[in-house]
């Protein structure tokens, strides 16, 4: 798959029960190429497509998907922020940053699933606690 190769049907067919893995691999051999259209689709209406674009997006590992997947943590689908969460584990350091600028804001609805994801990611309840300079 070319750079220029249009990723829309692939992206459609992440909605599909019977196209959605198929679809997902070609988008995961496609590689970083695949990760802009991805980030993309994390917004779209249909919540299945969101889901498997976040897992996809996480089997890719691009650092470039970690701000897009931090905003599907507050997606209105727990599927889709908890896939969410799994993608920023596996993408793992380049998430840790902007988990933690997330985690320090009052509004923060997915508080205990950000603790969890840095958890995983080995950042301990001591390391979130230490003030920041000014």
């Amino acid at each position: 798959m070319s750079n220029e190769q249009d990723f829309s049907g692939l992206i459609q067919a992440l909605a599909s029960e019977n196209k959605r893995f198929e679809a997902a691999e070609k988008l995961i051999d496609a590689g970083s190429s695949a990760v802009e259209p991805l980030v993309s689709a994390l917004k779209f209406d249909n919540w299945r497509v969101r889901g498997n674009a976040a897992w996809t997006l996480g089997e890719i590992g691009d650092a470039r998907a970690v701000n897009g997947l931090v905003e599907a943590l507050d997606d209105s689908v727990p599927e889709v922020r908890a896939t969410a969460g799994r993608a920023l584990v596996n993408i793992g350091r380049p998430s840790i940053g902007p988990l933690l600028k997330l985690i320090e804001k009052r509004d923060c609805r997915a508080k205990g699933l950000v603790s969890c994801i840095l958890s995983c990611l080995g950042v301990d309840e001591a390391q979130r606690s230490i003030p920041k300079p000014a």
